[in-house]
């Protein structure tokens, strides 16, 4: 059993050191496309951030199974493993917020000069939509994991998890 979960934590690790490439490249194509919107230019890279954002939602959805496997194991990495998976996760709606606002909402200059009655609605409806269909699954998951996690028999294991859910609380706060 032991060394099962020793396999998923070196998992967890690789994986979440390709989560991380994964979003430090779909970081530095907005930021790309962002010095374009800025310099009046559309932006060029919108698909390649989607694509790269969506396959890091999907790889962090896989890890947080994982940790949960190793919290469910009683893995003394499990904490640990759950706050690195948990960072991704922030930094992932950080730059995907970043993403909508910015490329998604019409901010180019071009857009900005049309009055707000006659600006086109359908994509920013689009964009704002899929943004909150994100955020609705994201709080969707953390309610099946509040609801599904064990807080433990001893006073250190409930500390650990409460210390967890606090994390999420302030998280969901400055959100």
């Amino acid at each position: 059993r032991l060394e099962r979960l020793q396999r998923i934590v070196s998992k967890l690790q690789m994986e979440s050191g390709l989560c991380e490439e994964q979003l430090n490249q779909a970081d530095t194509l907005l930021q790309s496309d962002v010095r374009l919107l800025n310099a009046g230019k559309p932006p060029q890279k919108a698909a390649e951030i989607e694509r790269d954002l969506d396959k890091a939602d999907a790889m962090i959805r896989l890890l947080f199974n994982d940790v949960q496997t190793l919290k469910d194991g009683r893995h003394p990495q499990g904490e640990q493993m759950y706050r690195r998976v948990y960072r991704l996760h922030e930094r992932l709606v950080a730059i995907r917020t970043e993403y909508n606002l910015r490329l998604k909402s019409g901010a180019p200059a071009a857009a900005v000069s049309v009055p707000l009655g006659q600006r086109p609605r359908q994509e920013l409806d689009e964009a704002t939509l899929r943004y909150l269909q994100d955020l609705l699954a994201w709080v969707e998951e953390n309610q099946r994991r509040l609801g599904a996690a064990e807080w433990g028999v001893d006073l250190p294991t409930v500390e650990s998890h409460l210390g967890s859910h606090r994390g999420l609380h302030h998280s969901i706060e400055e959100f």
